[in-house]
């Protein structure tokens, strides 16, 4: 019988479409796009005054670590750790400094990695709509968080199917079988919630809303929340 770790691996490779070596490569591809100049105001808007540079930071979902890299060779002084479990990411990651480490752990129950009360930041960049629940994840981040600590949620929200599928294939018709159901598939998963679900289930969770920021045209939105 699988463990509830390994049936999250098989789930997310599975929603990455089986093809692990190409996940990793998109997730390298897209990163100055997923880290632009609007993502660097919002972080450094709501850090800066919470995460020191002899802080410490968490990536939650932190994939082939290129994030982690960033702000560890910036702030040699910051402890820097990922959470990530799927192999096929974990296989690859970047030359990382000795500030920075990344754990394996399931996010969807994340255990008690680190003390309460002794983080100082943390991001979760495109990750929420691959769990099939935050809470415990939420709950866990605030009792990491240090009071006032910042947690910065970036993520796909829920949109029309036209707006979602059109913006990948302009003209669905001419997509195979195999293309459309997998689309129909990405839809379901990526159109879980909306920017007031998310905030609802932070606050829920004890985490202030600082700020709602929608970006990529209202399909997806950055949220600044602080324990």
């Amino acid at each position: 019988m699988k463990t509830e770790l390994e049936n999250t691996q098989a789930y997310l490779l599975a929603h990455h479409g089986g093809d692990g070596a190409l996940a990793a490569r998109r997730t390298q591809e897209s990163h100055d796009r997923n880290h632009d100049e609007g993502f660097w105001r919002f972080w450094n808007t709501h850090t800066q005054n919470c995460l020191p540079a002899n802080g410490h930071l968490i990536d939650l979902g932190a994939g082939v670590g290129l994030f982690m890299q960033t702000m560890a060779r910036q702030n040699p002084e910051m402890t820097v750790s990922g959470i990530d479990c799927a192999s096929y990411m974990l296989d690859r990651t970047v030359s990382l400094p000795n500030n920075a480490a990344i754990l394996i752990d399931d996010l969807n129950a994340p255990s008690a990695l680190f003390d309460d009360h002794s983080i100082d930041a943390c991001i979760a960049n495109m990750l929420i709509h691959e769990l099939h629940q935050p809470i415990l994840l939420f709950k866990q981040i605030k009792r990491w968080l240090k009071p006032g600590g910042c947690f910065v949620l970036i993520d796909m929200v829920r949109q029309p199917l036209e707006s979602y599928l059109t913006h990948k294939h302009p003209d669905a018709t001419g997509l195979s079988r195999t293309e459309l159901e997998d689309s129909f598939q990405h839809f379901l998963e990526h159109n879980r919630y909306t920017p007031d679900d998310l905030c609802f289930i932070l606050r829920h969770c004890g985490l202030d809303i600082v700020e709602v920021e929608s970006i990529k045209r209202g399909r997806a939105v950055r949220i600044a929340a602080k324990s």
